[in-house]
């Protein structure tokens, strides 16, 4: 149960630091260097202000709620009493403070004036944090922790998107957001029962019954044991930043702040041990006791390591390369952050212990010289100032080892710092709890299975079962035969050319982004590396080769059923390769990939859930977008005349790794309607989210509009599941712009210019109308920019591409496939899953103004493998009649793991047929 609070508490605290990682970008571009500065100076001393206005009485709380002598009814209102006095004397404080902070009559100090107002906020905040450690609650704990945090983000970075925020606004967002955690953390020490232990034992001093009576002079005089401690482990962790600036300058400050937010991602580990360690009973067996100690000193040593191992290339990366000097500084931090887990960890088995003014004769010895060191090593700038950090961390560590080695019933230093066998297995079998929950939600649908396994169900078992796996490998192997028997090949093996398919339009892009930097947008210049051609060219040949084995397995398992239906899939890939031979352009090998796919996919049985891969990989590249634009907006934004007429966040438009932020919307707005696959209800909201709010930054309006029609027709078919009339005037409203918007439209300038591009394309295409010009068309005709009025490599306009690259018979083809693909749709949609209908709605809305999304290449892979499972769906494999779809091969009737299959093809013909009246119903996407 420790090491489980542990790994609770650290995940809890890391969200503290990752918060800040992302309101920094927006707050650094919103605010400029000096509204920067400006923030912090409001709003660091109040938070400052918060640890040490308690003068210690957070530790006593915790003390005297671990020992008994306070119950958390009363440690509550001990919390709101104090607050005020305390709350009081800190705004006093930080009114003198303010004057040497802010000494001109800019109206700076005035501002500072009204948020330390809020100081008492943050000092009750720190009071409950203490409260609930000694009471052992560390769900409360990180309550208090995150919800002021994730507050903080939410606001902060929807300010700076909306508003025009000042360092003012900005900080009193940030204060008042620790009033989140105030209800939350009152409420639940009010509200929680009280634990029944042995307190006291071990402690020298007998407990008093928590009868509601306030041990007044026990808590001062703790209180103030506490407080030297209390001002060391701040200065120590504050000070040499506050007085930095005079002492080694602002350039050698900047290197050293950066080391510090690097090196300072481990400290989590020691803190959530600290609040573990002070909450535990006296009760509790030592060396058992002392479990959570050794695991953190071992995990904060592992993370150190790491982070150390890859300062050389992450600093410059994410830092960008002026801040190269800051990784010597970031490595000696790391080694420093294990000293401090230690530190801490001596200090809190100290303080729970009753030997409060111990602990704080260690930590002042180590700040003490800490700060000296820092004077004395200021020539060496950032490096002397992580040497001193080092160094006083090291005294307080010796400090406090030699003190607890003199109390014989505390647990010794072997035992807080070396992990035994058994914590490792402890440790082990936290990591196979969290795989045996995933593994029982995961095989809540069992799936596909043999039809004469008849315990197919034990696949949902726990790892923990005593008749499941015995061991870590027999563990190992049971998963994936579970995972085989789970996912058929035709389904695992098309995820995974989605997957292939992926990869090879991305990592070519970010090595070519990386390597040569942001190209101008269409240009023609060759900027691709030697290695993203190697890479692409080897993911190419692995899509190749993985749906030609699928291909040889199907072929050689299954008797193809319904070839005209494949011809149909098919008949684009060979009338444009055809339009191509007949201009004299040579097919590549890559030309095979998408039909050899296809023909993979017709002959594999596969089930409708695979097309959520598809929403997972949009999601993903959503987030890495977003990621790319906070770390490098240089690479990830596009801006000036790429931009246009549009105007984005942070400066720019989102556009990723792509070349143009509409590309990446069209992407993201044909990978929306399949995140409603996904089937874990976390992943799926988040997705969306993160693909609607990325699809926002991008700017692309026909994107947005497509994604828009998306949202209103599955809002339409969730109230009206009968209406399926409904989605076909959806659906035909977007056939009719793709075809009669180009056709229609006499304006060169409207739609951007789009009239000029369709107007010119659709002369050349009257020139070979039968079939076209080729795949090749927009790279080898020299003269057609002149013509369209710039460098264009697609016709903005579905139908138009298909026109002059294939002509009419590449058109009707095409159309014949969506055909298909529409009544496979209408046919889902009214079986409960309508995201192959929705997707539809998405391909049509955006290709009447955009035609990047359907070469016949892997680069059009998020169109044409998205229509061949659609056109596959439905269709009986082996010449068999369809499988129900609620049933599995057995024929046993299951739920589905996200929900939709809840009906039978067979079912859907016989109510068709029939006309029943009876409602169906849609299922939770």
């Amino acid at each position: 149960m420790s090491t489980r609070k542990l790994v609770s508490a650290s995940f809890a605290n890391l969200l503290i630091p990752i918060s800040g990682l992302l309101v920094s970008p927006f707050l650094s571009r919103e605010l400029g260097p000096d509204g920067r500065g400006l923030y912090a100076a409001l709003t660091l001393p109040i938070v400052v202000c918060g640890w040490i206005g308690t003068y210690g009485l957070q530790d006593a709380l915790s003390y005297h709620l671990r020992t008994g002598r306070l119950s958390r009814r009363t440690a509550a209102k001990v919390s709101l009493v104090a607050s005020v006095p305390l709350g009081l004397l800190g705004i006093g404080l930080l009114a003198v403070l303010g004057r040497f902070v802010f000494p001109g009559g800019d109206g700076h100090y005035g501002q500072f004036l009204l948020l330390s107002l809020l100081a008492p906020l943050h000092i009750l905040a720190n009071l409950l944090i203490g409260a609930l450690t000694g009471a052992s609650d560390i769900r409360g704990v990180n309550l208090v922790k995150v919800v002021p945090a994730l507050l903080r983000t939410a606001l902060v970075v929807f300010a700076c998107l909306t508003l025009d925020l000042g360092a003012y606004w900005a900080g009193l967002l940030f204060v008042a957001s620790v009033s989140g955690g105030l209800v939350l953390g009152l409420v639940r020490l009010r509200s929680a029962p009280e634990r029944v232990d042995s307190p006291g034992e071990g402690t020298g001093d007998p407990p008093e019954p928590p009868d509601g009576t306030i041990p007044a002079r026990s808590l001062l005089a703790y209180s103030l044991t506490c407080l030297p401690g209390v001002l060391a482990a701040i200065s120590s962790a504050r000070l040499d930043q506050i007085v930095g600036l005079p002492v080694i300058g602002a350039r050698e400050l900047g290197y050293y702040a950066v080391a510090v937010s690097v090196a300072e991602i481990p400290m989590v580990i020691a803190t959530a041990a600290r609040t573990v360690l002070m909450g535990r009973p006296g009760s509790d067996d030592r060396r058992r006791g002392s479990a959570v100690a050794r695991l953190a000193v071992l995990a904060s040593t592992v993370a150190s390591g790491v982070l150390a191992a890859i300062a050389g290339v992450a600093v410059p990366w994410v830092f960008g390369a002026a801040f190269a000097p800051a990784v010597v500084p970031t490595v000696i931090l790391c080694a420093a952050t294990t000293l401090y887990t230690s530190m801490v960890i001596f200090s809190a088995v100290l303080l729970s212990n009753g030997r409060a003014a111990w602990s704080s004769g260690a930590l002042v010895a180590g700040s003490v010289l800490g700060i000296v060191l820092l004077f004395l090593l200021a020539p060496m700038g950032a490096v002397g100032a992580a040497i001193a950090s080092l160094a006083g961390y090291g005294v307080s560590v010796v400090a406090a080892g030699a003190m607890v080695r003199r109390v014989p019933e505390l647990p010794s230093l072997r035992e807080l710092t070396v992990p035994y066998r058994e914590d490792l297995r402890s440790f082990g079998g936290l990591a196979a709890g969290f795989v045996g929950r995933f593994r029982r939600r995961a095989t809540a649908d069992p799936g596909p299975a043999d039809p004469g396994r008849a315990d197919s169900g034990r696949a949902g078992a726990s790892l923990a079962d005593p008749a499941g796996p015995p061991g870590p490998a027999t563990s190992l192997r049971w998963s994936v035969g579970t995972l085989a028997h789970r996912i058929d090949i035709g389904t695992f093996g098309t995820g995974l050319l989605f997957v292939l398919a992926w990869l090879r339009l991305m990592v070519p892009m970010l090595i070519q982004l990386f390597d040569s930097g942001r190209p101008e947008f269409n240009s023609r210049q060759d900027l691709v590396p030697p290695v993203s051609d190697l890479l692409g060219n080897a993911l190419s040949l692995a899509f190749i080769l993985v749906a030609a084995v699928l291909a040889a397995h199907g072929g050689y398992r299954h008797r193809p059923a319904r070839l005209w239906s494949l011809a149909a899939v098919l008949a684009p890939f060979v009338a444009i390769e055809a339009a191509g031979l007949l201009n004299h352009q040579r097919p590549g090998l890559v030309s095979l990939a998408l039909p050899l796919a296809a023909v993979a996919i017709w002959l594999q049985p596969v089930r409708r859930e695979v097309l959520g891969v598809i929403g997972i990989l949009g999601a993903a590249t959503a987030t890495g977008s977003i990621l790319l634009a906070l770390v490098r907006p240089d690479l990830a934004l596009i801006s000036g005349t790429a931009a246009g007429d549009k105007s984005g966040l942070l400066g720019g438009l989102l556009a990723g790794p792509f070349l143009h932020s509409n590309v990446l919307g069209i992407a993201l707005a044909l990978s929306i309607p399949f995140v409603f696959c996904v089937g874990h209800p976390l992943i799926r909201r988040g997705g969306l989210v993160v693909l609607l709010f990325a699809l926002f930054w991008t700017g692309s309006r026909s994107s947005q509009l497509a994604v828009a029609a998306v949202l209103f027709t599955y809002l339409l078919i969730r109230l009206f599941p009968t209406r399926i009339w409904m989605l076909w005037t959806m659906m035909t409203a977007g056939v009719a712009a793709v075809v009669f918007v180009p056709l229609l439209t006499t304006d060169p300038e409207a739609f951007t210019r789009r009239g000029r591009i369709w107007h010119t394309l659709l002369d050349q295409w009257a020139e070979h109308p039968l079939l076209g010009y080729g795949p090749r068309y927009f790279q080898r005709e020299p003269d057609l920019a002149v013509e369209l009025g710039g460098e264009f490599t697609h016709a903005h306009n579905a139908m138009v591409q298909f026109l002059v690259v294939g002509g009419l018979v590449t058109t009707a083809v095409v159309a014949l496939l969506l055909v298909l693909t529409w009544r496979r749709s209408m046919a889902l949609a009214t079986a409960g899953f309508p995201a192959a209908a929705l997707f539809l709605v998405a391909f049509l809305y955006v290709s009447w103004l955009e035609a990047s999304h359907v070469p016949t290449t892997l680069a059009g892979h998020a169109t044409w493998l998205p229509l061949m499972v659609i056109a596959r769906l439905g269709l009986p494999a082996g010449g068999a009649p369809p499988a129900p779809a609620g049933a599995d091969r057995g024929g046993r009737s299951r739920a589905g793991a996200a929900g939709w299959l809840n009906g039978t093809a067979g079912a859907l013909q016989q109510r068709l047929t029939k006309g029943s009246p009876q409602k169906t119903t849609v299922s939770r996407m």
